[in-house]
């Protein structure tokens, strides 16, 4: 049986079915794949197709051929869904982007970049989802419609040119199999997938935003579920999700700026005033979901229910920088939620309903243990009921010796091509079949690589340049590479994909140092103890069940002869675990408690030591691309280096860094000194994101910089011209020294509390100008001037409680030098001069209250004192609004306010 292959509509060459396999995997390949041989060379190329059960498939990779008397070929023919990989996924003619909606959103945005370079994709069944964000980088559209199907936690199907997506693809088969002859099942194997734990109580817990009144730390259920207990005992675990919170989305129904620094946003949807749901000590803001503005939040300034408007304020960097800024703004049909305020109830009724759907979800898909099948069916039998599995569909699968009786999901099915045509002895039809689709570590790799944040988006002229010349000669050294000893047959490799490491080798370690050749001895090994963090493997269930704490471990006495390979013995239902070093390499599931994660090979004994060479890790090389733990070179020359933590140490020891990371908002750190990675914000030397410092030591211009102080010069030692600064936590000292000793000027707070006719005296404050007696002539010597002016009252010195003491007093007076004059509220004491002509003395306008001025008259005349605004109460208590002020008198007048007491009289 042959089928035909065309090139451009045209029949070319006909090729066996009989040596063929058909291969389909969920939301994976979809292939015919040919290897046979002919007696003649066939004229095969990319591009080719055949039409296979209604499928257009086609050769996208050139096809394998070995001759030797005859040709034997191997060749695939790939479904629509492989021609997605071909284009790279655009918006509006952007490779890189971020995009928020629905899947018919995203869909329809997908179809329109597929139908410009490859016309005919439509859409099939699309089910209504909520509203998702995923960030693209130049990613080829058939890994974009797997990270979109990720997102929504969906699966896509593609049948000729049409796209369905939906939560489950496939359809429950009337197919009901099991183990005998006429059961339609040959063989079952059942494969344990070890990258769980078994939870049958379940509890739950959300995040810790905008919680409801009373309720502190996370949202969380104080109930829990229970799942076969009956079977596995009491297994606790805990469902986790930092985004369940009581919140909102919103959709931006209209913008504007009103300032530099405020702009607006109205939602005419908000269904409840804002103004009322502040949390008082919080600050509330709003948290951009889709657009330019998408993952940054800003905070509100006020809130208007009438126009439903949301004013709030730009963020401000260190250097005054404002953002948003230019035509990086919000726009309408953008997302948002609200932060740091207590929502109404419906929408905390809604927070715990989706922590309560949550936690059913984690406990039913793991209150048994995770198995997948691998089934071999009866061809004959499928022949007879007429049905043919396929990828995504549910079948009955039955093994009462197993334990098997349910209903499962065909993941991925694969047969010979002629079926069901033909029937021969020994076809099968082999299906792995399994409740959960599964994405393989190439795929799940490749996505997080494509799902990085910093992308670099501009280059000058220069680097331009600079590449075009590399590649130039590059591919002149391609065409020089040799191999000098002559023991390499492909002495240069190409590639598309390079892949390094398996699932186990991919971890971090932190705190651990190595000691190779420990205190000198080729045959002594140390590890400090320290943690392991996986990035594969983990026990659900269990908080940070990635993280293991390693103990210490130390060996003596080793074969100089012997090498040995090194491993972590991770324990699969405790956080903890040990180092092992065996001759043999232990496999990584050789022992049902214990993971062996495999660290290296520590060398035999050469030339007097041993060496350690690291195996783990992971390591992706894609186009220019490379994604791995640890590159060592002697020089790395790059015009940009784009990382989120850099860390610098020697000997395992890391004590410094860059950080990129937003853990903490405008907070985060971006420096430290002093510290490992872990324990940075408590590091001694750290830069925060809105440039905030910390450090305990050191030295900023003059100024030294200690534990507990803040300091410049000497204030203990007495030096000419020393100029010197001391702030301490209880006390502060600013002093200027003169020419020769004990010349100073000097402010302190807190600093001297020596008595001085006072037991126990404590000055808050002490100002001192004490100038050299040899230049005191000519020189006026204030130790504090203040001055008030320019307000309605002005209190040069207030003094709320206490007396003053002074040893003496110097008072500015005013001169009264002619008749009718009025004594200026600025002056506590008036001398009259003599020969002044009597007349009339006003006391001050509106003096304010407690205002005191003591009168004296030298003159040879009688005055009238009068009060402009009020009474004068004399000495013997008569009122009168002029009083006589005889010659050469002393008179004292207080104000309360409205009234003038005469205090002190005193006549010759």
């Amino acid at each position: 049986m042959k089928i035909q292959v065309k090139r451009k509509a045209i029949d070319t060459v006909m090729l066996p079915l009989n040596q063929s396999t058909f291969n389909k995997k969920l939301m994976g390949e979809h292939n015919l794949a040919f290897s046979f041989v002919n007696v003649t060379k066939l004229d095969l190329r990319i591009g080719d197709t055949i039409t296979y059960k209604g499928e257009l498939l086609t050769i996208n990779q050139e096809p394998n051929l070995k001759r030797d008397h005859l040709y034997q070929y191997d060749v695939i023919f790939e479904g629509r869904r492989h021609t997605l990989s071909r284009f790279i996924l655009k918006d509006e003619g952007a490779f890189t982007f971020s995009y928020t909606g629905q899947p018919d959103d995203f869909m329809f945005m997908f179809l329109e970049c597929i139908n410009s370079v490859d016309s005919g994709w439509t859409l099939g069944e699309i089910e209504e989802l909520e509203d998702v964000t995923i960030d693209f980088d130049k990613v080829d559209c058939l890994s974009a419609l797997t990270m979109i199907a990720q997102a929504f936690e969906a699966e896509w199907d593609i049948k000729g040119k049409v796209i369905s997506f939906k939560k489950t693809i496939g359809i429950a088969k009337d197919f009901p199999v099991s183990y005998g002859m006429g059961n339609g099942l040959y063989s079952l194997t059942r494969q344990s997938i070890n990258d769980k734990v078994i939870v049958t109580r379940a509890y739950a817990v959300g995040g810790d935003k905008n919680l409801p009144e009373g309720v502190f730390g996370n949202l969380k259920l104080s109930d829990y579920i229970e799942n076969n207990v009956d079977l596995y005992g009491i297994r606790e675990g805990i469902f986790e999700d930092e985004e369940i919170y009581p919140k909102r989305t919103g959709t931006v129904t209209a913008v504007a700026q009103s300032s530099e620094e405020i702009f607006t946003l109205t939602d005419t949807s908000i269904d409840f005033d804002l103004n009322g749901q502040l949390v008082q000590g919080e600050t509330a803001k709003i948290v951009f979901k889709s657009g330019s503005l998408n993952g940054n939040e800003f905070e509100i300034t006020s809130y208007n229910h009438t126009t439903k408007t949301i004013r709030y304020k730009a963020n401000k960097d260190s250097n005054g920088n404002l953002f948003p800024f230019g035509v990086t703004v919000a726009e309408i049909g953008d997302k948002y939620t609200l932060i740091g305020i207590r929502m109404p109830q419906t929408y905390v009724d809604a927070a715990y309903s989706q922590l309560t759907a949550g936690r059913l979800k984690y406990l039913t898909g793991n209150s048994a243990p995770r198995v997948g099948y691998d089934l071999d069916l009866d061809l004959l039998e499928l022949k007879r009921r007429e049905t043919l599995p396929d990828a995504g569909d549910i079948i009955p699968v039955t093994d009462s010796e197993l334990g098997v009786n349910e209903n499962i999901r065909v993941t991925s099915v694969s047969y010979p091509g002629h079926y069901p045509d033909i029937l021969e002895n020994g076809m099968t039809f082999t299906a792995e079949v399994g409740n959960e689709v599964t994405y393989t570590l190439i795929q799940k790799i490749q996505n997080d690589v494509k799902e990085q944040k910093e992308v670099v988006t501009q280059y000058s002229k220069q680097s331009w340049e600079n590449d075009r010349r590399n590649a130039q000669a590059l591919n002149e050294f391609i065409g020089k590479v040799l191999d000098p000893d002559g023991n390499l047959a492909e002495p240069l490799q190409q590639a598309i994909v390079g892949m390094f490491g398996t699932p186990s080798m991919y971890y971090d370690l932190d705190g651990i140092s190595m000691s190779v050749n420990d205190g000198g001895d080729p045959n002594a090994f140390a590890m400090t103890a320290g943690i392991l963090i996986h990035r594969v493997f983990k026990i659900d269930g269990i908080p940070n069940g990635y993280i293991w704490n390693l103990d210490p471990f130390a060996i003596t006495g080793l074969n100089p002869l012997k090498g040995y390979y090194l491993a972590a013995k991770c324990s699969k239902t405790a956080l903890t675990g040990e180092w092992v070093l065996t001759e043999n390499q232990i496999p990584t599931d050789d022992d049902v408690a214990y993971w062996y994660f495999n660290f290296g090979f520590l060398s035999s004994v050469l030339e007097g030591v041993r060496s350690f060479r690291s195996t783990k890790g992971f390591t992706v090389i894609s186009g220019g691309q490379i994604e791995t733990d640890v590159i060592t070179a002697f020089m790395i020359n790059v015009q940009r280096l784009f990382a989120q933590v850099i860390t610098v140490g020697s000997d395992g020891f890391v004590n410094a860094g860059i950080s990129g990371l937003s853990d903490k908002g405008n907070l985060s750190q971006r420096f430290w000194a002093g510290a490992t990675e872990a324990n940075r914000y408590s590091a001694p030397f750290s830069v925060l994101n809105d440039g905030s410092m910390e450090a305990l030591k050191g030295r900023i211009g003059n100024f030294d910089i200690n534990t507990d102080s803040l300091s410049i010069g000497n204030k203990d030692t007495w030096m000419a011209f020393m100029q010197s600064v001391f702030l301490y936590k209880n006390y502060f000292l600013l002093r200027d020294n003169g020419a020769v000793p004990g010349e100073r000027r000097e402010l302190s707070w807190n600093l001297y509390k020596d008595g001085v006719s006072f037991t126990n005296r404590a000055a808050a404050t002490s100002i001192f100008n004490t100038m050299n007696k040899s230049s005191e002539s000519g020189y006026t010597n204030i130790g504090l001037e203040v001055e008030a002016s320019g307000a309605s009252n002005n209190y040069a010195l207030y003094v709320n409680k206490g007396a003053i003491r002074t040893r003496a007093i110097i008072h500015d007076f005013q001169e009264i030098t002619g008749t009718n004059q009025t004594i200026d509220a600025e002056y506590s004491r008036v001398l009259i001069n003599s020969g002044v002509i009597a007349g009339d003395l006003s006391l001050p306008f509106y003096a304010k209250k407690g205002y005191e001025v003591t009168i004296k008259n030298i003159s040879e005349n009688d005055f009238f004192l009068k009060s402009n605004n009020g009474s004068i109460i004399q000495a013997d208590g008569s009122v009168t609004t002029s009083n006589t002020f005889k010659r050469w008198a002393v008179k004292t007048f207080f104000f309360n306010g409205q009234y003038w007491f005469e205090t002190f009289n005193n006549s010759q």
